[in-house]
């Protein structure tokens, strides 16, 4: 009886920890709009840098760009512009296109960055 009873235990505490466990993994990869603009900065600026642009202009330059994406999109329009941006060619991208199309994002990107290509000057 005392084994039935701490396998039983064990049974109840290993599954509140797998409960816990797997709550953690979920708050960990949602995104927040402070996320997907931090990993396109860090993205832009990059870029910019390995095309030769100093390392102080890029990054002026990837803080206005980001700024003004989250001024004007919303999470789920630069969940959608980041994956995008990293997706290769493929039917999945092309879908996600479409949708980013339907949203409206190319209208609105149409004017996003506009001040920000002086700092590259």
């Amino acid at each position: 009886m005392k084994k039935l009873f701490f396998a039983f235990c064990m049974m109840i505490l290993c599954s509140s920890q797998v409960a816990m466990a797997q709550s953690k993994t979920k708050t960990q990869t949602t995104e927040t709009k402070a996320s997907i603009l931090s990993a396109l900065r860090t993205d832009i600026s990059e870029s910019i840098i390995k095309e030769g642009t100093p390392k102080e202009k890029a990054e002026k330059f990837a803080d206005c760009l980001t700024n003004d994406l989250g001024a004007k999109l919303t999470l789920d329009e630069l969940r959608i512009f980041h994956k995008l941006n990293t997706l290769k060619a493929g039917k999945e991208k092309d879908e996600l296109a479409k949708k980013a199309e339907k949203m409206g994002i190319r209208k609105k990107m149409e004017t996003v960055g506009v001040n920000c290509g002086s700092i590259l000057k």
